[in-house]
């Protein structure tokens, strides 16, 4: 699946932000496994020191990235590092330029217009993502049983992407087309269509 993401994107590097960790040894073991695991892809690989002390290399970075991914960890730690680093409007503008940017669990909840925000008890609340994505919510690992995520994804959008392990939803030009190892669903109110992928 990741293969085919490179083969999508344009030119240039992959330009990972691993802002869904937490700040110190938890960034710097995410970084270092994104490193080994692009590189070994093929793929010419970059992850800045973490922009929460400082946003220039990444800033700098993001300028001639092809592909850009939004790592997997708590999806409130990355929106609200995004945000206040200001490399939310840096993603949405490379976005807008044709790089692609790719979001694992977490990364892939944020790049909606709104993320859920999982609590330590109960459902999760709702708030905003950076808006790559309209009209869906993320629902990662989907595995049939998350009820109350999509409720509550429901509650503030049309739609709900569930996305189970090792699979994923590439969005282009408003189409959804599934890729990877299981088939995705999308559920509304009226029920749910199965993504498989081709």
């Amino acid at each position: 699946m990741d293969e085919a993401l490179l083969a999508l994107a344009p030119g240039g590097p992959v330009v990972v932000l691993p802002l869904a960790s937490e700040p110190g040894s938890d960034y710097s073991r995410t970084a270092q496994n994104a490193m080994r695991y692009f590189s070994e892809l093929g793929a010419e690989v970059f992850v800045p020191p973490d922009p929460r002390r400082d946003a220039a290399d990444a800033e700098q970075a993001l300028r001639s990235a092809g592909m850009i991914v939004l790592t997997g960890g708590s999806p409130r730690r990355l929106r609200d590092a995004l945000v206040a680093t200001g490399l939310d409007e840096t993603v949405r503008a490379r976005h807008i330029a044709g790089a692609l940017i790719m979001g694992s669990s977490a990364g892939a909840m944020v790049a909606c217009s709104t993320t859920l925000l999982p609590q330590w008890r109960g459902n999760p609340q709702t708030g905003p993502g950076i808006g790559l994505v309209a009209g869906h919510v993320v629902v990662p690992h989907y595995d049939g049983k998350r009820g109350g995520w999509v409720r509550a994804g429901l509650s503030v959008e049309p739609a709900v992407l569930g996305i189970p392990e090792c699979s994923g939803v590439l969005v282009e030009a408003g189409q959804l087309r599934a890729i990877g190892a299981d088939a995705s669903s999308r559920i509304t109110a009226d029920g749910t269509e199965v993504l498989s992928p081709s």
